[in-house]
């Protein structure tokens, strides 16, 4: 299993002047967030970081060991602040995914900095692509998907001085088309939105990624976390890649 976050902070402290792209819909406290962290290994669960998880897709540990990763999208300052002090202290590694470059209407300073960047690898925290401007993938010509792909790779290996081989799609929108490019871009796996679905080798390239309720009380949230019970929920998730794969 992996999880998807994207803002980790108090209620207080989530800004008045906010455009959709920053997705501050999608928030959780700092106290929910070490409450999630810690039920999920109380339930047998073990954190491991991405490139262990994706290594062990094609020999089927990341299913038989119950492996969990954490993700969080787009590169907010909020996450260096509330969730990198959190995951220190319970010792598991994650993976942030950077947009590289501008996002339209967003400030620069509720995004990570370049210098805060290059602490996460110290703390165990790994760096991700998450395109250059946060597009919408599906509707670029090939050129500019090419630009947005590639660009961000090259973008944020150059000023953080390591490889980056993981992307998650901007929004979950993806195609057959857009998956092509990210394998010729040169990433070794991509993440989705779809949740439910049991990873393996043929999910690299739109891993199923989970979101739980803040509180983690809702059946849905007890099938997730129960590996008897996600059996239920994995053909959905195969249905919604299949719907993607073909789309426009």
């Amino acid at each position: 299993m992996i999880l998807m976050y994207h803002h980790v902070c108090p209620a207080e402290q989530v800004p008045t002047d906010v455009v959709p792209l920053e997705g501050w819909r999608y928030c959780i406290s700092p106290k929910d967030f070490r409450r999630q962290l810690q039920r999920l290994r109380q339930c047998g669960w073990m954190y491991v970081d991405l490139e262990t998880y994706v290594a062990g897709l094609e020999r089927g540990e990341t299913r038989r060991n119950r492996w969990l990763s954490v993700t969080f999208d787009d590169g907010w300052l909020d996450n260096f602040q509330y969730s990198v002090p959190i995951l220190t202290e319970l010792q598991i590694p994650a993976t942030i995914f950077v947009v590289s470059g501008t996002m339209a209407g967003v400030p620069s300073e509720r995004r990570m900095s370049v210098a805060q960047l290059r602490q996460l690898h110290a703390l165990k925290i790994e760096v991700g692509a998450h395109t250059r401007t946060h597009p919408n993938l599906p509707t670029l010509g090939d050129a500019q998907l090419r630009e947005e792909l590639v660009g961000a790779k090259q973008d944020l290996e150059r000023v953080l001085e390591r490889p980056v081989r993981y992307l998650a799609y901007p929004g979950g929108r993806f195609n057959q088309r857009v998956v092509e490019s990210v394998q010729s871009a040169g990433y070794d796996a991509a993440c989705s939105v779809i949740g439910g679905g049991w990873n393996s080798a043929a999910t690299r390239y739109w891993l199923y990624r989970d979101v739980f309720t803040d509180e983690m009380n809702s059946l849905k949230d007890r099938v997730k976390s129960s590996p008897v019970w996600r059996n239920l929920l994995h053909w959905r998730a195969e249905r919604s890649v299949r719907q993607r794969l073909h789309g426009q």
